[in-house]
């Protein structure tokens, strides 16, 4: 079986690339959990998960542009380099770290859970990790709805950034 190779190819998207994958994984997660069966409620949660993650990576990039290309890793400022490892890794959490703007503006915004949309983002990516994939626990569909519908509300504002 031949596989296709440009979709497997290592590259450095752009911010608007990351953005535009956001909105297909979104779409991935959904088809996961509309399907019903319950053993893909962890692959929607995890799918919806690496939404987040596309976004907060948009706006790193964007925040540090000199490293959207090639770049000497010996040359770059100490918090270039760490936004430049965490590009490649997948810790939400860090990546708020470096983003505090994001607590600024989502902390005024009310989610439908009561909450704010900081605390939903905060908790999103406390709990999520890749480890997800691998996990043989299955989520319900109950926690799943929720997931992504949290997911879906606080998209938005990373998206407009």
């Amino acid at each position: 079986m031949a596989i296709h190779p440009t979709i497997f190819a290592e590259r450095r998207a752009t911010p608007g690339q990351l953005r535009a994958v956001s909105e297909l994984r979104l779409g991935d997660a959904r088809s996961l959990f509309d399907s019903r069966v319950n053993s893909r409620m962890n692959g929607a949660m995890y799918t919806g998960g690496f939404v987040i993650e596309c976004l907060l990576k948009a706006l790193l990039l964007e925040r540090h542009r000199n490293l959207s290309g090639p770049v000497d890793l010996g040359k770059l400022s100490k918090p270039d380099r760490e936004v430049h490892e965490m590009l490649y890794r997948h810790d939400l959490d860090d990546m708020l770290d470096f983003l505090p703007e994001i607590r600024t503006k989502l902390e005024k915004i009310k989610s439908t859970r009561g909450t704010t949309q900081w605390q939903d983002l905060f908790d999103v990516c406390s709990e999520w990790t890749i480890y997800a994939r691998y996990s043989s626990k299955l989520a319900n569909r109950r926690d799943a709805e929720q997931f992504l519908n949290t997911i879906e509300e606080i998209k938005e504002w990373p998206r407009q950034q």
